[in-house]
C-alpha cells in the first residue's frame, strides 16, 4: 500500500526505537564504567570498528536493494495487470462479431469475470477470503465452479478462456483476433504466476539473521571504540549511528514482502477498484463505484 511519508516513517520508527534506546543506554553504561571505574580494558581499536562499519554498510545496501527489487517487481506486475485488464475488455468489444446474437451479454460477462479475477488474485495473495468482492461479479453457476477449485483466480481465467473459445468456435471471431485475445489471457496467467512466486518465495532467513546479527555486534562494540577519543560524546554518536543502521535494516524488512497487507505493500485494493471503474465505464455500466480514497494516511 502507498503510505504518506509521515505515517510510513512513524511506523518504521516505532519498530526500531527499543533497539536504538537499548544501544544508547548500553553506550552510557560503557562510558560510566570507563570514566568512573577505570575499566580501560573496554577500549576497542577504532580501526577495526571502521572496517566492520564499512562492511556492514555494503551488506545493508545489498540487503535493501534486494528487498526493493521484490517490491518493485510486484508493482510492475500489477501495473501490467491494470493494462491487460483494460486491453482484454477493449478486445472483446472490438473482436466479437456483430453476428453473435448475445454479443453485448458476452462482453459484459467477460468484463465482470475480469474484475472478479483481479479481486480474487488480490485476496489470495493477502490470505483474505478469496471471493470477497469477486463474488459480486460472478453468477451462481460461475460461483459454484470457482468454489470447487483450490486456486480461484486460475478457475476464473479458465471460465474466461472457455467463453472466448466458444465464441471462436461459433464463428463470431477471426482466428488472428482470437489468438491476440488468447495472448492477453495468457499474459494475465503469467502475471498471476509471478505474484505467486514472490509470495511463496521466502526471503532467505539466514541472510536476514546474519545482517541483523552484524548490526547488533557493530552497535555493541561501537561505543568501546569511541569513548577513549571523544569521551561522553560517544553516547549521542552511538545513538545516531545505531539509529541509521537499524532504520535501513527495518526498511528492508518492510519491503521484502509486498503482498502481506501491511504498510508499504502494493496498493492492490486501490488498483482493483481502478480496474473495476475503468472496465465498467468501458462497457457503459450505470452503477460505477467510487475511487478508494486515503484512509488514516494510506491507500490499501
Amino acid at each position: 500500500m502507498y503510505v504518506k511519508d509521515v505515517f510510513s516513517i512513524w511506523r518504521l520508527l516505532r519498530g526500531i526505537w527499543p533497539g536504538v534506546l537499548a544501544v544508547t543506554a548500553y553506550a552510557a553504561l560503557v562510558f560510566y564504567l570507563y570514566q568512573y571505574h577505570n575499566w580501560h580494558f573496554l577500549v576497542f581499536p577504532i580501526s577495526i570498528i571502521s572496517i566492520l562499519g564499512t562492511a556492514l554498510s555494503l551488506l545493508l545496501g545489498f540487503r535493501t536493494n534486494s528487498a526493493y527489487d521484490r517490491w518493485w517487481e510486484g508493482r510492475q506486475i500489477w501495473g501490467a495487470i491494470v493494462n491487460d485488464s483494460r486491453t482484454l475488455v477493449r478486445q472483446c468489444i472490438s473482436f466479437i462479431g456483430n453476428g453473435a446474437s448475445d454479443r453485448e451479454e458476452i462482453v459484459k460477462n467477460m468484463a465482470h469475470l475480469q474484475i472478479a479475477w483481479c479481486y480474487a488474485l488480490k485476496n489470495s495473495l493477502r490470505k483474505e477470503p478469496v471471493l470477497l468482492q469477486a463474488d459480486l461479479h460472478l453468477n451462481a453457476e460461475e460461483l459454484d465452479y470457482v468454489k470447487n477449485h483450490s486456486n480461484a483466480p486460475n478457475a476464473i481465467l479458465q471460465l474466461m478462456q472457455t467463453r472466448m473459445t466458444d465464441v471462436y468456435q461459433q464463428g463470431h471471431m477471426d482466428h488472428i483476433l482470437f489468438q491476440s485475445l488468447d495472448d492477453t489471457i495468457k499474459r494475465q496467467c503469467d502475471s498471476m504466476g509471478k505474484c505467486e512466486r514472490i509470495k511463496n518465495t521466502v526471503f532467505p532467513i539466514q541472510y536476514s539473521f546474519f545482517v541483523r546479527l552484524t548490526v547488533f555486534i557493530f552497535t555493541i562494540i561501537l561505543p568501546m571504540g569511541l569513548i577513549d577519543s571523544i569521551g561522553r560524546i560517544a553516547i549521542p554518536i552511538t545513538f545516531v549511528i545505531s539509529f541509521l543502521f537499524f532504520y535501513v535494516e527495518s526498511i528492508a524488512v518492510v519491503m521484502q514482502n509486498p503482498f502481506e497487507n501491511v504498510p508499504n505493500d502494493i496498493p492492490m485494493t486501490s488498483l482493483c477498484r481502478t480496474i473495476e471503474i475503468n472496465i465498467l465505464e468501458t462497457i457503459g455500466a450505470q452503477n460505477i463505484p467510487d475511487k478508494i480514497l486515503p484512509k488514516n494516511g494510506f491507500v490499501m
